[in-house]
């Protein structure tokens, strides 16, 4: 080990000098040291408090960073609601007429019409039909659109600013609910109807069903009357629409008579009477077409203008203009589309109860229409021409019973129709399921709203049923001010 020892006095002295001058330096270091552990200490006992964050803020004109309180931005301020003008169109115009009286200048007009056209296919707004408009309070300008295309569908514009619209083609979402009604007669079925709040295609519903018993403003007085029938309502609250009904119910002088919506095999939606017979007055056309007049009429001996002979003529020859719409007298099947030799193109129809319906010298036939194919009263199924054995445009048309021709200006076509056998249990359970809803029905009257519906039994009743009415539009919840009101409106 090595080991070095100082024992010169000169060297002592040295030593004792360098170490006098290096005590202040290790007093320093050691108050130093001192309190950087108190404060280590400090630390550790605050370390639960959240520290102050220090925010470096950007100074975006110098380009650079320091330190500095924060600073709250702004606030978006939102937007302030839109003037709402609700209208009902009272002429049919084009849309750029519309919006230019709307206040908008020519090329913004020109701008919304466009986009509207492309999407509705249509470049007019019809009378009747509703439109809302989306004004900006402070500007006057034209935020949104909307107009209503028809019950079903509403074309919608909103302008995202730049001259960029959005424009859309939405369905008008309805909800469906059943309405159950019952009421007394005291006077006549039209006043208690009134009184009641039937609404009027619902009455002309009940009277064209039970026209073949009794006229129902002769029911005496109290007779008991009790129906459902289907509504629907917007979303959006802008249409009621009364969509069918679906059984009804009459009692006077221990008579009843009875109405049930049902879908029959051809599913076709009709009423039928507790028996399964279809009511109301026959459903049929007097005649296929309009025409000028009858050049050949019903005869088994005629001459034929162009074979030069005499022989049977088994229909009656209605004289019309080249391509004029031919439609089928009744709800039928298609038995033959096609050529027919000397009636060219031709359609038969048949019909219940074995007769038939027969169109000849057609310049064309409706697309589609082939061997089977349902038709449905007043559907079109071809155009008058002049093929086959005929010397001008006109349209051959003949009726045959059980294979036999007879004359169609004076034979009635056939009787209602009666729910088929191999329905009949369908039937039976749906009129069941109808008849115990109404036997719930107070005779002292009211309206029952059943809500919303949703996939029950009943409902399932009410979708097969297909209620019998065509939708007819119902006065809108709000009310909608005619266009000229509002122009004064529109362009402030």
């Amino acid at each position: 080990m090595l080991r070095i020892g100082v024992k010169s006095p000169k060297l002592s002295a040295m030593v004792r000098g360098t170490f006098a001058r290096a005590f202040p330096r290790l007093m320093t270091a050691l108050v130093v040291a001192a309190l950087a552990t108190l404060a280590s200490i400090h630390l550790f006992f605050q370390a639960g408090e959240p520290p102050t964050p220090t925010v470096a803020l950007m100074d975006l004109q110098a380009g650079r960073t320091g330190s500095g309180p924060a600073e709250l931005a702004e606030s978006a301020t939102p937007a302030p609601d839109p003037i709402i003008i609700e209208l009902t169109l009272d002429r049919s115009a084009s849309v750029l007429h519309y919006l230019e009286d709307a206040g908008l200048d020519p090329a913004e007009a020109q701008n919304w019409a466009k986009h509207f056209q492309d999407v509705a296919n249509t470049g007019i707004m019809k009378e009747g039909h509703a439109l809302v408009l989306y004004k900006d309070p402070e500007t006057g300008d034209l935020r949104d659109l909307r107009y209503d295309l028809n019950t079903n569908i509403a074309i919608r514009e909103h302008g995202l600013g730049a001259g960029v619209i959005r424009t859309s083609r939405d369905l008008i979402q309805y909800d469906v609910r059943r309405v159950s009604v019952a009421f007394q007669i005291n006077r006549s079925f039209r006043t208690a109807a009134q009184v009641n709040n039937l609404p009027e295609p619902v009455v002309y519903t009940l009277e064209n069903a039970f026209s073949d018993h009794d006229q129902l403003d002769e029911l005496p007085s109290g007779a008991v009357v009790k129906l459902i029938y289907q509504e629907k309502v917007a979303r959006d609250g802008s249409y009621q629409l009364v969509t069918g009904v679906e059984a009804a119910q009459i009692e006077s002088d221990n008579r009843i008579l009875s109405a049930f919506a049902f879908r029959d095999e051809h599913g076709q939606p009709r009423l039928f009477d507790a028996n399964g017979r279809e009511l109301g007055q026959l459903r049929t056309l007097r005649f296929p077409l309009k025409f000028s007049y009858i050049s050949s009429g019903f005869t088994f001996h005629r001459y034929h203008p162009i074979l030069h002979e005499y022989r049977p003529h088994v229909g009656v020859d209605l004289v019309a203009k080249y391509g004029t719409p031919v439609q089928a007298v009744a709800d039928g099947r298609v038995e033959y589309a096609g050529w027919c030799g000397e009636l060219g193109r031709c359609v038969r129809l048949d019909h219940s109860h074995g007769m038939v319906s027969i169109y000849g010298h057609l310049s064309e036939i409706t697309p589609g229409l082939e061997h089977g194919e349902q038709v449905s009263l007043g559907e079109v199924i071809g155009r008058v021409g002049t093929s086959g054995l005929s010397t001008g445009p006109h349209l051959h048309f003949a009726l045959e019973r059980e294979g036999h021709y007879i004359n169609p200006l004076t034979a009635s076509l056939g009787v209602n129709h009666q729910v088929s056998p191999r329905m009949r249990t369908l039937f039976d359970q749906f009129k069941d399921n109808y008849l115990a809803m109404l036997s719930k029905l107070p005779n002292l009257g009211g309206h029952f709203h059943v809500g919303a519906e949703t996939s029950t039994g009943a409902q399932a009743a009410a979708d097969q049923a297909a209620p019998h009415l065509a939708a007819k539009v119902g006065a809108p919840r709000h009310s909608r001010h005619h266009w000229r009101a509002w122009r004064t409106a529109l362009t402030h």
